[in-house]
């Protein structure tokens, strides 16, 4: 009986307290525009940033009670709370919205047309339409150097290259050149020059639709392109 209380006593005096987490309040900035991020799957990631931040970060959790609109930049208050047990693909903060400071419209048409640019260079585009007729192996394909303006590829045969400009959803071709080397089949010849011929001097409207890149004029695709990787 005393040998049972003894160690009684022993253990409520040796079991550290678990101290209580006290919520943090914290004034952070969430940007106007979600970016692809990796969490348990591909995703979009809110971006957030403290007060003394310079750079954004990705924010893989939500925020309770609020409720994002994209195109604004918002200041917040939120609470910050431990979670004792988060499961373990989860966080182990709990962001709780206490004050929206700040909602603040942003024009993000150039964001968005810097980051489908930036999409648009990291690939390889081959011709696989002109006007109305698919093409199955056009061997005709180009890429995009934003930081130079410049396009390269080649135009089934030769080499081709030249600069263009961009303005909202227009894009400019500019002083389209070729190698002048002569090919045996002439199929090959005809489809390279017409290509040339498109692309000289020429202003399309453009998208990305799925895995192509297409230029229209006048409601009409000219010239469409299949996504390929770089190098293939």
């Amino acid at each position: 009986m005393f040998l049972e209380l003894a160690l009684s006593l022993v253990t409520a005096f040796t079991t550290p307290v678990q101290k209580k987490q006290t919520p943090k309040t914290q004034t952070i900035y969430i940007k106007e525009s979600k970016e692809p991020c990796t969490g348990v799957a591909p995703m979009e990631c809110l971006q957030i940033k403290g007060i003394k931040d310079s750079a954004w970060s990705n924010f893989y959790t939500n925020i309770e009670g609020f409720k994002y609109t994209p195109g604004y930049r918002y200041k917040l208050v939120v609470r910050i709370t431990t979670i004792k047990n988060p499961p373990a693909d989860g966080s182990s903060l709990k962001y709780t919205l206490k004050k929206i400071l700040e909602k603040k419209k942003i024009n993000t048409a150039a964001t968005d047309n810097k980051r489908q640019w930036t999409f648009i260079a990291s690939k390889k585009w081959g011709l696989i339409k002109m006007e109305d007729k698919v093409l199955s192996d056009s061997k005709i394909w180009i890429e995009f150097d934003p930081a130079a303006k410049r396009f390269y590829g080649k135009g089934g045969c030769n080499s081709i290259s030249g600069g263009y400009d961009t303005s909202g959803d227009l894009l400019t071709f500019k002083m389209a050149i070729s190698t002048k080397m002569a090919c045996m089949e002439e199929g090959i010849m005809k489809r390279e020059s017409e290509f040339l011929n498109h692309i000289t001097e020429q202003t399309f409207r453009y998208d990305v639709a799925d895995q192509t890149l297409n230029l229209y004029r006048d409601g009409k695709i000219i010239l469409m392109f299949g996504m390929q990787e770089k190098g293939k």
